[in-house]
């Protein structure tokens, strides 16, 4: 029987990782929001390229707004080993950290400064 994991609508960006987004997010206990912007950080090379960006920087204004509390992470060997897995850039698993930290400003500019490398030519007025 094949797992609900080897099946994707739309794309196979989410099948391909290792490990997939759903799965740190419920292993973890991520809030809503927090596995909004970690879904878009990971899959922006292989989906939406600058729009995942500018929704996870949009997610991390809503949890900051909305006080958005996720659970203690106070040990983030998962989320590391999940950025490893996935094999993740230096600038994808600062701002994973940042998510299972709760430290919505940096996501914010560490999201910034990774359109900023990768897409120079994006209005980041957001």
């Amino acid at each position: 029987m094949n797992s609900a994991l080897d099946n994707q609508v739309g794309g196979s960006h989410y099948k391909d990782m290792a490990m997939q987004p759903t799965e740190l997010a419920v292993k973890a206990k991520l809030s809503f929001i927090q596995g909004c912007i970690v879904k878009y950080v990971s899959r922006y090379k292989h989906k939406n390229k600058d729009q995942d960006i500018l929704k996870a920087i949009h997610f991390a204004q809503l949890a900051q707004e909305l006080n958005d509390e996720g659970p203690d992470f106070s040990n983030l060997g998962l989320t590391l080993a999940y950025c490893k897995i996935n094999k993740f850039s230096a600038a994808q698993t600062n701002i994973i950290s940042a998510v299972a930290n709760e430290d919505y400003p940096l996501v914010i500019r560490y999201c910034k400064q990774l359109l900023k490398q990768e897409y120079p030519l994006t209005n980041i007025n957001i």
